[in-house]
C-alpha cells in the first residue's frame, strides 16, 4: 500500500523487513524517545526493528505505515482503530528521524494518513495524544487541523518528570 504526497520523494507505504535496518537506525534517538512512551525501547536495536515490523507492521499493513523519504524508511506513523464503543475511532501515533524534523514531512505524513484513515478504516474522529512539552508534535497536529480536545494534568512521567497529555483530535468531514 503505497500514499503518495505532495512532497517530492515522500511516500507513506507498508513496511517491509528490509525496513529494520533503517528503522533501527533513526529510532535509536534519545531525542525521539523522550517524546514517547516508554515502552518503546531505548537504546533500540535491529532486533527490536525487526520484532516490531514483523509480529506489529506486517501483520497490520493496512494502518502502520512507513515515511519513506527517498527510498529510506524515516519514521514511523500508525493509526489504531478502536473497538467496542469507540470503533468509529483512531489513535494516531508517530515518529520521525531527528534529522528530517522542521522539514514539513511529518505534517505531510499526518494529513495523508488522516486522509487515507477516513476513506478506507471507516473512522469518523482520529485522535493523537502528546506530551505538553512536545511543541513540535503539537505544531504538527495543529498545521494537519486537529484540534485541542483536553488537557490530562499530571498525567504521564518521563524519566522522574510529570507532565500533563494533551489530546488532539480530529473529525471527518461531513458529506456535502
Amino acid at each position: 500500500m503505497n500514499i503518495t504526497t505532495s512532497i517530492d520523494g515522500l511516500v507513506i507505504r507498508s513496511f517491509r523487513i528490509e525496513d529494520a535496518e533503517s528503522y533501527s537506525k533513526y529510532a535509536n534517538n534519545y531525542n525521539i524517545w523522550r517524546f514517547l512512551r516508554d515502552e518503546f525501547a531505548h537504546p533500540f536495536t535491529l532486533a527490536h526493528a525487526k520484532e516490531y515490523i514483523e509480529k506489529i507492521c506486517l501483520p497490520n499493513e493496512s494502518s502502520y505505515f512507513a515515511i519513506d523519504y527517498q527510498g529510506t524508511a524515516i519514521g514511523d506513523i500508525h493509526i489504531v482503530k478502536q473497538t467496542d464503543i469507540l470503533r468509529l475511532s483512531g489513535f494516531l501515533g508517530f515518529w520521525l528521524a531527528e534529522e528530517f524534523w522542521g522539514k514539513g514531512i511529518m505534517t505531510e505524513a499526518v494529513k495523508a494518513v488522516t486522509k487515507y484513515a477516513f476513506e478506507k478504516l471507516d473512522l469518523i474522529r482520529i485522535f493523537a495524544r502528546v506530551f505538553s512539552n512536545n511543541s513540535a508534535s503539537i505544531r504538527v497536529l495543529e498545521k494537519a487541523g486537529y484540534e485541542l480536545e483536553g488537557r490530562f494534568k499530571n498525567a504521564i512521567v518521563k524519566e522522574g518528570i510529570i507532565l500533563d497529555q494533551l489530546q488532539y483530535a480530529i473529525l471527518k468531514p461531513l458529506e456535502k
